[in-house]
């Protein structure tokens, strides 16, 4: 008894680890000594489990921390090939807040490069055929169907035609319009390629049930009007393009009712989004050349350039007070009532729609200069922008 007497807190310590193997050990020890009466045979016997125990405890120790380990490293390695995969595909990656910035680094290096390849160097490239350049011509129907902007308006003609930019304004003219003015917009009606179609189809324009149509789809929407007995008269507001992107970035992250909400932007850097490929590149330029999905050369930024100057009312985001009164005077919108003005001054100048504060990205910043490069074209679009916005100064001198 004094053999187990010695060794029983040890057996105890070690079967709590291994369990059925110790005890089985242990009773069969047990039995040993109880048989023979030899104390020395019994107690090498018990020596020599107690030590093979013992190794076998810290071998499967070392062995279930080898495994440990090598899950974990398994398991780190995995998540970094999915998300190298994930932002590959779609441009993204969600972190934590904590290790974002350094994962950003190594992941989306690769991704800036084909980036740069694929939209700066596709610019520069065509410079050298830009003096080449003859006078562009605007795509058709666009230029049947949408009067000239030194026409005088028409009324009983002619239908107000919103190029509706984002995060330019847009939802606040319709706003003040709709909701203060009374006029009758198609607000959802128009906003996609299949409602175009349907409101084509249909003979929105022709049916009079609307005072004014709305689309980011200009071209597409020129199709709604014949170019006789009904006139597109195209108006827009103009942003400066990387103060857009850097609302666009922040405004997708949390706004869940639009079609394009990305909540996974609230997770990375505008850096992050700068280099990947779901930011828009010179999204003016292509809405307004019609050259949605394909490489842009200086010829499509000419032709942006022609559509804004021959077919365009410009209202600028930096001049909004002046841009509104201008629209408001060339289509003859009246606000009778101090009401319906109260309504127009509040949505214009403090409670406009889509309202969202953030950050601003400074000029010398790194995300100033890649949202820069990822819109080249946009820049010098609206640098043309806000000449022609002086120039059409000339349309209201008379009032």
């Amino acid at each position: 008894n004094w053999v187990i007497k010695d060794y029983d807190e040890e057996f105890r310590m070690v079967a709590a680890k291994d369990n059925q193997q110790v005890r089985l050990l242990r009773t069969q020890v047990i039995h040993i000594y109880d048989d023979d009466d030899d104390d020395d045979v019994c107690l090498n016997i018990f020596n020599y489990c107690r030590k093979t125990l013992l190794k076998m405890r810290y071998y499967d120790r070392r062995k279930r921390r080898t495994v440990f380990f090598s899950c974990v490293l398994l398991l780190l390695l995995l998540m970094v090939l999915l998300v190298t995969t994930f932002v590959r595909e779609s441009g993204s990656v969600i972190v934590t807040d904590d290790g974002r910035q350094q994962l950003a680094a190594a992941i989306v290096a690769d991704e800036s490069a084909q980036l740069q390849h694929s939209s700066t160097d596709t610019i520069l490239s065509s410079a050298a055929a830009f003096s080449t350049i003859s006078e562009v011509t605007i795509p058709e129907p666009f230029n049947t169907t949408i009067a000239n902007i030194n026409e005088p308006f028409e009324t009983g003609r002619d239908v107000p035609y919103f190029f509706h930019i984002p995060r330019a304004a847009g939802s606040t003219v319709k706003d003040i319009l709709g909701r203060c003015a009374y006029v009758r917009i198609a607000w959802n009606a128009t906003a996609t390629m299949e409602g175009l179609k349907h409101a084509r189809d249909t003979q929105l324009v022709q049916s009079g049930q609307v005072d004014m149509i709305t689309t980011q789809y200009l071209h597409e929407g020129a199709t709604l009007f014949d170019g006789q007995e009904h006139r597109g008269r195209c108006f827009t507001f103009m942003r400066h393009p990387i103060e857009r992107a850097v609302s666009l970035f922040h405004y997708l992250g949390i706004a869940s009712h639009e079609p394009t909400y990305d909540p996974q932007l609230r997770y990375i850097s505008i850096e992050m989004w700068a280099r990947s490929k779901r930011i828009e590149h010179n999204w003016m330029t292509r809405f307004l050349s019609n050259e949605l999905l394909g490489d842009l050369t200086p010829r499509h930024l000419e032709i942006a350039k022609a559509v804004l100057r021959q077919k365009c009312l410009v209202g600028l985001m930096e001049e909004k007070s002046e841009s509104w009164l201008r629209f408001q005077k060339f289509f003859g919108w009246q606000f009778y009532t101090q009401e319906m003005r109260e309504c127009r001054d509040e949505l214009l100048n403090w409670k406009w729609s889509g309202k969202h504060r953030h950050d601003l990205v400074p000029e010398d910043s790194p995300a100033w200069e890649l949202l820069y490069k990822q819109n080249i074209l946009d820049m010098e679009l609206y640098d043309y922008a806000r000449q022609l916005f002086v120039e059409q100064r000339s349309l209201f001198q008379s009032d």
